[in-house]
Order: structure tokens, then sequence, then C-alpha cells
């Protein structure tokens, strides 16, 4: 299977969608980088943590992080094309991922949307990295119509309680998202 896609959680692609600690009309804002915790892990040797900006003890915060497949990364003739998605991270303190594949047609409408992975959590462990696969499989009919395919990666991250509680301590989240397709011509 070919690699059509290797990207990180990052301040670019990542916004805060929800967030327990926010102030009301705050919402949604870009993700912040954060200091990242000794014991916390590195993901493929990435250690860029991001997190709310709106940080404190104890919140929970949705992070909605997009990535986008440029149709000129998959193959021109094809009856159907398999794609895999494996998306492992790791945060502090209790995380759990839903993972989303959406096409998108030439003038913007969502066309297929389906569920990759639901649910995959870190079990509250700062330093696990959880790791989940999906496929899908899209169909020959839409591929000469595809705009762009999306990856969508939400995630539910409630921050540990700290007492003092240091700012940047409380939240931290870094993903990695593969994605291989089996380029069929």
């Amino acid at each position: 299977m070919a690699l059509i896609l290797d990207a990180f959680t990052t301040t670019a692609n990542t916004i805060i969608e929800a967030d327990t600690g926010a102030p009301p009309g705050s919402l949604p804002t870009p993700a912040i980088v954060v200091p990242k915790d000794p014991e916390m892990p590195f993901i493929n040797g990435n250690g860029t943590y991001i997190f709310s900006p709106f940080d404190g003890p104890g919140s929970t915060v949705v992070l909605v992080s997009t990535y986008t497949i440029s149709p000129a990364l998959l193959p021109i003739f094809s009856v159907a094309l398999p794609i895999t998605a494996f998306f492992a991270y790791a945060a502090d303190e209790t995380a759990t991922s839903t993972v989303t594949l959406r096409a998108i047609d030439l003038l913007g409408i969502v066309v297929f949307d389906v569920t990759l992975i639901e649910g995959l959590s870190n079990g509250g462990n700062k330093q696990n990295v959880a790791i989940g696969s999906g496929d899908a499989l899209l169909l020959a009919t839409l591929l000469p119509t595809l705009g762009s395919v999306e990856i969508v990666v939400t995630t539910v991250v409630t921050a540990p309680l700290a007492a003092p509680y240091p700012f940047g301590a409380a939240g931290e989240y870094l993903g990695e998202l593969r994605v291989h397709a089996l380029a069929a011509v």
C-alpha cells in the first residue's frame, strides 16, 4: 500500500471546538503549542504537543484536526480505492478519539462520510500511546467528482487536576495520522 499522508496534529490543522474552561464567545479557536511533560512520549520522533489556550485544571477540551488529501495523490483509474488510516496519539490525561473519512465533491458538498476509528482511548495514562486503524472503500463513481478527501480526527481530552497549577502542565495532546491507499490503475 502506498503512503499518501503522514502528518501530525499542529496549530495549523487543529482547532479547539469546545473547552469547559473557555470564556463565552471565544470558541472555536486554534490550538497552541504547550510544554511537553518529560514523562510524555515522543511519537515517531515528534514531541510538539498542543492544547487549548484556555488551559485550566480539570477542563474538558474537544480538539478537531482536519487533514486534507489532494485528489492528485489518488489514482486516476480505479474500480475501487481502499484507504487505511492509522492514528496514534498521546495525551494528558484521559483522551478519546474518533477518526472520520469525508469525500467532498467539486462543489464542496460532503458526498461520503464514514467513521474509520471510534472510541480510541489512552486509558487515562499520559505515558500510553493509543493506536488504532480503520479502512474504507471509495468507489469508482466518486473518484472523478472528488474535490478532496478529508480525514477529521476529533479528540476529547480531560486535563488532570494539579495543585499548585502551572500553565501548560494540565493538558497536552499529540497525534500522528498515516493514510495508505492501495493504488490500482
